[in-house]
């Protein structure tokens, strides 16, 4: 009988134990859909998207709002030299609008970039997404398995209370 209580105890604090890591794997979870929502919805990380973050993922998203516009800058300026070798930025003749035909084909090439960019952090974000459902979908399966344990051991320590009863005579 003693030991049915201990098992029950020892059972109840291993599933409290995965209850907690079910919620703070769900929280997880929400906080890299989050962030891969962010990315998806916007053309530039700004401090406004990276600010409703949780803690835990602002400075990887920090790092890749600066690695992505250093690395779409370098992209689009390549791009545009390459673009005016192969004249498919004119030459026009004013330096003023020369300088805005460069700038709009500049753009235009770093918001490529810079897509290109996000869809590689979000297939790695979707990648991790997997990860913690894995993680989610084992730590269910256990608490579904030591709850079916502590519902036996009940049973079988109520049978045993019952059968340990004293009858004093009458019965």
């Amino acid at each position: 009988m003693l030991m049915a209580f201990w098992e029950v105890q020892r059972l109840t604090r291993e599933i409290n134990d995965l209850e907690r890591q079910a919620i703070m794997t769900r929280h997880k979870l929400s906080n890299y859909q989050k962030y891969a929502s962010a990315l998806g919805g916007s053309s530039v990380m700004t401090m406004s998207n990276i600010a409703g973050l949780s803690s835990d993922l602002i400075p990887r998203a920090t790092m890749f709002a600066q690695f992505a516009n250093q690395a779409s800058s370098m992209s689009a300026m390549q791009n545009v030299q390459m673009a005016k070798m192969q004249g498919m930025v004119p030459w026009t003749g004013n330096a003023l609008t020369q300088y805005q035909v460069e700038m709009s084909a500049f753009a235009r090439f770093k918001e490529q970039s810079m897509k290109a960019l996000k869809q590689q952090e979000i297939d790695i974000l979707n990648e991790k997404e997997k990860e913690i459902e894995l993680e989610m979908n084992s730590i269910e399966q256990r608490l579904k398995m030591k709850r079916a344990m502590l519902e036996s051991i009940k049973q079988v320590a109520s049978e045993e209370a019952k059968n340990n009863v004293p009858k004093f005579g009458f019965g």
